[in-house]
């Protein structure tokens, strides 16, 4: 068991059955000028059609070695949000996801949005990730049926916000997130988080993964990161996922990790186990586990490396979903 948990590199698990594949109508073009598969990651221009999706945005893209738009075998895509004011290629450098080492099939888009400010009224992210998706589609051959999002920090809220939309959760297959700040309805100008998540799920089950440490500094277990705004404690935002997916009534499986410094919450939902997915890690702060030094600010900020990678973790668990 520990074994399987602590090893540092795994690659991203294809579901290799046909029947399972939603191919784009990006499948059969020419790869848009700029993506070379394997290469290096570059930064994209787009120009959102709406108002609301924030006019010109940008995002790093990366193509597996791989990839082909010509063979029968669409990739996976994960868009990546990282934390507010860590640049994309910082969050790409920390979490490794476009490294063969741990991501050999999917495509990785990662970009930053801030759910704080301004209000969705001017620039809404979520009308963005929806253009997108639609341009990545359309260009690249994805697997629409294995579309993924993944966050940190801000980008971890941002990822509940996208799961919190009936447009979003219909389009992305599973969630995770890592040290996530969703914040409480009164430290925004407008409800987002709680009274403003009305995923409408209609029969359709939300794998959600969140993972926090238990001494963070920056967006607090408990939620009260006083002087900052205030976000929901992460019990409350788990459990309302639970409630979400109709798995109540049903006790959490507990697990002690990492000789105990880890506790692993997974819960059984009509017969599906670990959709609703926590872990809670004793003596770590803000940021991205994982066993390499990341530098400074993040060193500090998440109190050192840790003995197993969050990637690894993230990467096999969402291989596990598809729509």
């Amino acid at each position: 068991m520990y074994g399987t948990f602590l090893a540092a590199f795994f690659t991203f698990h294809s579901i290799s059955l046909a029947s399972a594949q939603r191919r784009s109508s990006g499948c059969g073009q020419r790869i848009p000028d700029g993506f070379t598969p394997g290469g290096p990651s570059q930064t994209f221009t787009i120009q959102s059609e709406s108002q609301a999706g924030g006019g010109t945005r940008q995002y790093i893209g990366h193509l597996p070695q791989h990839f082909s738009s010509q063979n029968d075998q669409p990739a996976p895509l994960i868009l990546a949000f990282h934390g507010q004011t860590q640049p994309a290629w910082s969050m790409e450098q920390i979490t490794g996801l476009s490294t063969p080492e741990f991501n050999k099939d999917a495509i990785v888009v990662q970009w930053l949005g801030d759910p704080e400010a301004p209000p969705s009224s001017e620039i809404d992210d979520r009308v963005f990730a929806n253009e997108l998706l639609d341009n990545l589609t359309s260009s690249l051959c994805v697997d629409e049926s294995r579309i993924y999002a993944v966050g940190l920090s801000n980008g971890g809220g941002l990822t509940g916000l996208l799961a919190c939309s009936p447009t979003l959760n219909r389009r992305i297959a599973a969630f995770a997130a890592v040290a996530a700040a969703y914040y409480k309805d009164t430290s925004l100008t407008e409800p987002l988080f709680e009274a403003g998540c009305n995923p409408n799920l209609s029969g359709r089950k939300v794998p959600m993964m969140e993972v926090h440490g238990l001494n963070d500094t920056v967006v607090a277990y408990d939620g009260d990161n006083s002087p900052s705004p205030n976000t929901i404690p992460l019990p409350e935002w788990i459990n309302s996922w639970v409630e979400r997916n109709d798995c109540l009534g049903t006790d959490p499986q507990l697990e002690k990790l990492d000789g105990g410094n880890i506790t692993k919450s997974s819960w059984l939902c009509d017969g599906v186990q670990d959709l609703v997915l926590h872990y809670q890690i004793n003596n770590f702060g803000h940021g991205w586990p994982s066993t390499a030094a990341q530098g400074e600010p993040f060193e500090t900020l998440r109190l050192g490396p840790t003995t197993w990678n969050a990637t690894t973790l993230i990467l096999n668990w969402l291989s596990m979903w598809t729509l």
